[in-house]
C-alpha cells in the first residue's frame, strides 16, 4: 500500500504568524507586495531565484523596521509547512546554503525556511546598501490530534558576518518585532559577535567563492567581450567597483539601471560612470593628485568609443559592469578583510605570461605570507608601515588590519579608536608602485579595505622617489629604498625601525 504523503501546513502557518503581526499592527507585506522600499525590492528581483534562475525572489512577508537611533532593519520571512523544515546547517553550525564546492546549494535553500530567509538577505546585502538585516523562516506539523505545532528561526544576517547568518535567539512568536520590544531585540542583535577562529574559517570559504567567481567573469568576459585587453578588464572592475561603493547619505551607488546605453556626447555610459567616480572620490576627500590620476587612468578605458557604442539598444560597457556587479557584488560589499583585489590581479593577469613575458615577474605576495610578515615584524597600531613595490597592497592590508585589531584591544575609549584608526588609514601607511595597471589596483585594494589609500603613490622608489610620505599637505619624511626587494619597514613611534 502506498505511504499516504504527508500534507504541508504551510497556509495554517502563514496564517498564524501573519496574524500575530497584524495583532502588532505592523505594517508588513506579503510575497507580491513592495516592501516601500524600491532598493530591496529591485535586489530581490535582480538576485538569482531559490532555484536558481534568474530574479523574481518572493519572501512569504516582508517588513522594514526602524529602531530608536533611526536606523532601519528589513525584516524577511520565510513559511514552511513540514516538520523538520526550518533550518539546514553545515557542519560548523552555519546556514548551510553553499555545497562543498562554495556553490548555492538551491536544494537547502528551497526546502528550509531560514535557508530560503538567509538566502533573500544575501540579495539585500549584494544589491543594497543596507547592511544588517533579520531573517525569520517558520515551519510546522499538525501532531496526532490535529493540533498545530511550530517552530521559529531568527537569524542575524550582516556584513559582519560576511552574509552567512548567526542565530539570534529562542522564540515562540514574533513578539520581539513589536514597537516597545524592537529596540530591546537590536540591542541583543548587536552583542552577537563571531569568534576570531569562526571568522578565519567563513573568510577561508569567502576566498574560496571569490576565486571562483573572478575566474567565471574572467573567462565571460575573455570569451564575450570582444575588444578588450588584459588592462581594459582590470580597469573596467575597478571602475565597476568604485561607482558602486557609495557612500551612505551623500553618494548612491551606481546601479545597472542607470547606465542608459545613450550616444548623447556627455551622457555615454563612460561619462556616467566617471561622474561616479568623481563624486565618491571627491566626498572620500582623496588628494587631488591622486584622484586626477585614478579618473584619468580609467578614462582611458571608459571614454573609449568601441565599449560605448551601442548594439541592439546596449553598450559594451553596461554588458560588463552588469557582470561585475552581479558576480562580484556580493563580496565587496561584505565585510572581508581578505586581499580582494590581489586575488582579482592574479585571475586578470593569468594570461600575461602568454602574451607580454616583460610582465612575468610580476608575483604577489600571498595573503598568508603576508600576514606571517607583519606578525614577525611584530606591528602595531604604533607602527608605521611602509612597502617599497607594493603590488595590490597585500602586505599593507595585512598590515593595516594587524594595526586595527590592536588599536581596539588597547584602547578602551572608542573617540579614542577612532582617531587612531583615522590616524592609521591615512598617516601611517605608504606604499610605492611602479606599473600604473597594478598602482590602480592597490589604490581600490586600500579604498575597500578601509581607505588607507592617501599613501599609495605611483612611482619607482629607486628612481623618481623624493622620500616625502604622501600627498598634499602629508609630507612626512621617509627612508629611501635602496633595494627593489619588496619590504615592509616598521618604524615605531620611540623606536628604530625593523625591516624583514
Amino acid at each position: 500500500m502506498a505511504k499516504e504523503k504527508i500534507q504541508s501546513v504551510e497556509p495554517n502557518i502563514a496564517d498564524l504568524a501573519n496574524g500575530w503581526m497584524k495583532s502588532y499592527k505592523l505594517d508588513y507585506k506579503l510575497e507580491q507586495e513592495s516592501i516601500g522600499n524600491s532598493e530591496i525590492d529591485k535586489a530581490l528581483d535582480e538576485y538569482f531565484s531559490k532555484n536558481g534562475g534568474v530574479g523574481g525572489n518572493r519572501p512569504d512577508a516582508k517588513i522594514l523596521l526602524q529602531d530608536k537611533n533611526c536606523d532601519y532593519y528589513p525584516i524577511l520571512i520565510e513559511y514552511k509547512g513540514y516538520k523538520d523544515k526550518l533550518v539546514k546547517l553545515d557542519e560548523e553550525c552555519h546556514v548551510a546554503n553553499k555545497n562543498s564546492k562554495n556553490e548555492p546549494d538551491f536544494k537547502n535553500i528551497n526546502s528550509y525556511a531560514v535557508n530560503g530567509a538567509v538566502h533573500y538577505a544575501n540579495a539585500i546585502l549584494h544589491y543594497t546598501n543596507f547592511t544588517d538585516i533579520i531573517s525569520i523562516g517558520m515551519t510546522g506539523f499538525k501532531n496526532d490530534s490535529g493540533k498545530l505545532e511550530y517552530s521559529i528561526g531568527v537569524y542575524y544576517v550582516s556584513k559582519s558576518n560576511f552574509g552567512v547568518g548567526q542565530k539570534v535567539d529562542e522564540y515562540t512568536d514574533f513578539s520581539f518585532l513589536k514597537k516597545e520590544n524592537f529596540d530591546a531585540f537590536i540591542e541583543k542583535v548587536k552583542a552577537l559577535s563571531l569568534s576570531d577562529e569562526e571568522k578565519e574559517k567563513l573568510k577561508e570559504k569567502r576566498e574560496q567563492e571569490i576565486g571562483a567567481s573572478l575566474v567565471k567573469l574572467n573567462n565571460d568576459i575573455y570569451q564575450n567581450e570582444k575588444g578588450l585587453g588584459e588592462n581594459d578588464r582590470v580597469y573596467l572592475v575597478a571602475a565597476s567597483i568604485i561607482a558602486t561603493l557609495g557612500i551612505p547619505k551623500k553618494v548612491s551607488p551606481l546601479e545597472k539601471d542607470d547606465l542608459k546605453s545613450s550616444v548623447e556626447e556627455g551622457n555615454r555610459d563612460g561619462d556616467i560612470v566617471l561622474r561616479k567616480i568623481n563624486a565618491f572620490l571627491n566626498e572620500k576627500q582623496i588628494p587631488k593628485d591622486k584622484k586626477d590620476l585614478i579618473v584619468r587612468t580609467l578614462a582611458n578605458t571608459l571614454t573609449t568609443e568601441n565599449i560605448n557604442k551601442v548594439e541592439n539598444g546596449e553598450s559594451q560597457l553596461k554588458r560588463v559592469f552588469s557582470k561585475i556587479v552581479d558576480d562580484l557584488g556580493i563580496y565587496y560589499k561584505t565585510d572581508l578583510t581578505t586581499d580582494f583585489t590581489g586575488k582579482l590581479f592574479n585571475e586578470m593577469y593569468s594570461w600575461l605570461g602568454f602574451t607580454e613575458d616583460k610582465l612575468n615577474d610580476v608575483v604577489l605576495t600571498p595573503s598568508y605570507v603576508a600576514t606571517l610578515l607583519v606578525k614577525l615584524a611584530r606591528v602595531n597600531k604604533d607602527s608605521f608601515v611602509w612597502d617599497f613595490a607594493t603590488g595590490s597592497a597585500g602586505l599593507l592590508v595585512a598590515a593595516m588590519n594587524e594595526m586595527l585589531d590592536d588599536a581596539k584591544k588597547t584602547l578602551k575609549s572608542p573617540e579614542e579608536i577612532n582617531k587612531k584608526s583615522a590616524d592609521i588609514k591615512a598617516k601611517q601607511l605608504l606604499g610605492l608602485e611602479k606599473l600604473p595597471n597594478i598602482y590602480m589596483l592597490a589604490t581600490l585594494n586600500m579604498i575597500l579595505m578601509g581607505d588607507g589609500s592617501s599613501n599609495i603613490l605611483n612611482k619607482d622608489s629607486l628612481n623618481d622617489f623624493d622620500g616625502k610620505y604622501g600627498f598634499g599637505n602629508n609630507q612626512r619624511k621617509s627612508k629611501k629604498a635602496d633595494s627593489g626587494i619588496a619590504r615592509i619597514f616598521c618604524n615605531k613611534l620611540k623606536e628604530n625601525a625593523s625591516v624583514l
